[in-house]
């Protein structure tokens, strides 16, 4: 059984559970996870590759253009990924949320951290800085020493200094799925997802369980907004058509 599937990051949110706790939650959209290829390799276990992210098929590379149209999809995709599987897939098929993932589904999301440009070592660290006495002026958000003269003589690998700071690849655990919306094929998740909005996440079961259950209230005002919503379009359609009927009459009785 397939136990990752990807999807895009719509952003933060919140809700309650039943016992009355705030949960911070961020939503994901799922759109279509399709099947390119699938293999088998020596010790018999099976490796498939997922295409996520629509785009236009002319600015995909040949190479791969050939193995979509193969496939069997007509749009080109951002990203092709390998996922094991533990089933013989069939090549151009589409996975859907409810095949991989149920409410109550322990995860780790993986993405791309938010890229923050080049930073110090205050705000790329935490570093505290050196002392704000004894004459020094320059020293505040300063590094300090990077190492000795004589011995070693030279700066260690994967030294703390100043740097391009985010954009890095970030995988978050003990997320759990409280929520899960096929009809407009959204994931909601406990607490925060590496990755700016609109940006391509990794979701991956861990096999735990956990149940949250959120408060019923909040769906039933999205549908009592809903409502609204289409009753107010129903009035301003309405309206309209009164104003024309008006306008119809005053042009026959002149």
């Amino acid at each position: 059984m397939l136990n990752t599937i990807f999807a895009t990051k719509i952003g933060m949110s919140q809700a309650w559970s039943t016992a009355g706790k705030r949960l911070p939650i961020t939503k994901l959209f799922v759109d279509d996870n399709c099947v390119l290829s699938v293999k088998q390799s020596q010790d018999q276990t099976f490796k498939a590759e997922l295409a996520y992210g629509k785009k236009k098929l002319k600015n995909v590379a040949k190479p791969l253009r050939e193995q979509i149209s193969k496939s069997g999809f007509s749009s080109g995709f951002k990203q092709v990924k390998g996922v094991e599987v533990d089933e013989n897939f069939k090549r151009g098929e589409t996975i859907k949320i409810d095949q991989v993932l149920e409410v109550g589904d322990v995860v780790a999301v993986q993405g791309v951290s938010k890229g923050r440009g080049f930073a110090g070592v205050v705000k790329r660290y935490g570093f505290h800085g050196g002392p704000r006495t004894h004459g020094q002026s320059d020293r505040q958000r300063a590094p300090g020493s990077i190492g000795s003269g004589t011995d070693p003589g030279r700066v260690w690998k994967g030294k703390k200094m100043s740097g391009h700071y985010g954009f890095e690849t970030k995988t978050v655990s003990g997320l759990v799925v409280v929520n899960i919306d096929l009809d407009n094929r959204e994931i909601w998740v406990s607490g925060p997802v590496p990755g700016h909005k609109n940006s391509i996440v990794r979701i991956k079961k861990t096999g735990v369980k956990k149940d949250i259950k959120l408060n019923e209230a909040i769906f039933t005002n999205k549908k009592e907004e809903a409502i609204v919503a289409k009753t107010e379009e129903v009035v301003v359609v309405k309206t309209e058509e009164t104003k024309d009927n008006k306008e119809l009459k005053e042009e026959k009785t002149a």
